[in-house]
């Protein structure tokens, strides 16, 4: 007897898939023709055979979110007639209760938040009550898989009904956006820990397999930041007051890198600049609470780069001056380096290259906050231990940072008032600062930079050192070719000394 070929994993989840639509499509049509005949109660009880359906343990993250997109697309025709229903004068208030009786959980909730939605758009002094029965009930549901998609279904159909104006009109029971931002923060916490919890399911060799699956799944939790962002009568003092502090504390309380990073990016990218800047030591001192597995100097350079960029806005809004953005995030970022004692010393560097960018940015005529990055920088003990290897990470970005402020003024005498380039610049090895030199001397040959005085010329030489006289760290044999081309440049450097 022939054996059955094995089946690979993917084609097993396709086989599988393939069954479960099948009895989807067959429930679905049996539900279309009870509601064609007005058979409103057999028509549920194929809804709910459908629904069963994902109630399935066997369907990856990606063949689950298949059978989800099919099975919520016929719920729309449920929807539908429901509200025509309504419109003839049915009660939707008997059929919310109704259908609570529902067998299992999975299948009763999918229906309640269908019903309950018809019930909202049929019954506006209703809407707080069903929004927060429903937010809550959901917790039935504690299957990761089966609690994010539910909690997802619940915020896709409660996208367009939920309030958005801040009086209640003198009306208690009258939702206002303060409802809304409670129940989506509720969702998004409910969300997030079923998201958290798992990574801890299984065994310990398919850790990488739980973690590539979770990243397919972020857009799920990380949509309801997204809502939060699109409700208008959420203005900055409430966005300071109410949302950011509630979704910080599930952030910082979860413990977990992997959420941590993903929403303090979610958080830079889905609400508005003039929110991120009056909001600023909130969100920075959380970064300086996560998890020593977060990359923080990424979550903190996308930020500065995003203010960077708001700072030269055509319209003007930009920055306002009494805003001292500058000194908020040197004093932030040197905490959370003070917080991390592990973070490897490139980022280090990383951190200070970004607030160099910012100082350039926001405020280019103030040379002395490009110096104190500087002096910042020529104080953090790792890189005093040793010279730094020409190509190594941490010597890349070194270099990179003190080039910015070379490529930035384009002025070799605004340069050598930074009193701590040329400290800095000791911390190579020979290679580096002979690049370092070379690169200063270069752009001064490009801006034509003529120097004036016997002091700056004797102060230029100095930092350029390495190019004009033999150093300590002088390897035994020199590459000639490299040696003359440095000669050639400090040749053409002479006609720029305009004593």
């Amino acid at each position: 007897m022939p054996q059955t070929p094995q089946l690979s994993p993917q084609e097993e989840q396709e086989k599988l898939l393939d069954e479960v639509i099948g009895v989807v499509k067959d429930q679905s049509f049996q539900m279309k023709r009870c509601l064609d005949k007005n058979k409103l109660m057999d028509g549920l009880k194929h809804a709910s055979n459908m629904l069963a359906e994902l109630r399935t343990s066997l369907l990856s993250p990606k063949s689950y979110y298949e059978l989800y997109m099919a099975i919520t697309d016929e719920l729309r025709h449920l929807e539908l007639y429901l509200v025509d229903e309504f419109q003839k004068g049915h009660r939707i208030s008997d059929l919310y209760e109704l259908v609570q009786y529902a067998g299992n959980i999975v299948p009763r909730l999918y229906l309640l938040i269908t019903v309950g939605l018809v019930y909202i758009k049929t019954n506006e002094s209703s809407k707080k009550d069903i929004l927060k029965d429903l937010v809550e009930m959901c917790r039935g549901v504690q299957h990761p898989l089966r609690g994010l998609f539910l909690r997802n279904y619940l915020m896709q159909c409660t996208r367009n009904v939920l309030p958005d104006n801040d009086d209640d009109g003198g009306d208690e029971d009258c939702a206002t956006v303060k409802d809304s931002i409670d129940f989506i923060l509720m969702n998004f916490a409910e969300m997030n820990k079923l998201w958290v919890r798992m990574q801890h399911q299984g065994h310990s060799r398919d850790q990488k397999k739980r973690e590539r699956e979770r990243l397919e799944l972020r857009i799920l939790v990380g949509t309801n930041l997204v809502r939060l962002s699109q409700l208008e009568c959420v203005e900055i003092e409430k966005y300071k007051k109410l949302v950011l502090p509630g979704i910080l504390e599930q952030v910082v309380s979860c413990r977990d890198a992997i959420a941590q990073e993903y929403l303090m990016e979610c958080i830079i990218q889905v609400f508005p600049d003039e929110f991120h800047l009056q909001s600023l030591n909130g969100f920075l001192k959380a970064c300086a609470e996560v998890h020593q597995d977060v990359n923080v100097k990424n979550i903190i350079i996308s930020l500065i780069d995003r203010l960077a960029i708001f700072a030269h806005k055509e319209d003007g809004s930009g920055i306002p001056s009494e805003m001292k953005l500058f000194d908020v995030f040197s004093e932030q970022v040197a905490q959370i380096i003070q917080s991390r004692q592990e973070m490897p010393i490139e980022d280090v560097v990383a951190l200070q290259v970004s607030l160099v960018n910012l100082a350039l940015k926001c405020y280019p005529d103030r040379v002395d906050y490009v110096d104190k990055v500087l002096e910042t920088t020529a104080n953090i003990n790792k890189l005093q231990a040793e010279k730094l290897e020409f190509q190594s990470q941490v010597s890349k970005e070194l270099m990179r940072l003190l080039k910015i402020p070379v490529d930035n003024y384009n002025n070799l005498l605004t340069v050598m008032k930074l009193t701590h380039f040329g400290p800095l610049l000791e911390y190579f090895d020979l290679k580096g600062r002979k690049s370092i030199s070379a690169y200063v001397i270069s752009n001064a040959l490009e801006n034509e930079t003529f120097i004036p005085t016997q002091e700056q010329v004797d102060a230029v030489l100095t930092l350029v050192s390495p190019l004009v006289q033999d150093e300590t760290d002088k390897p035994s044999e020199e590459d000639q070719d490299e040696f003359s081309e440095e000669q050639g440049l400090m040749g053409r450097f002479i006609n720029l000394i305009s004593l």
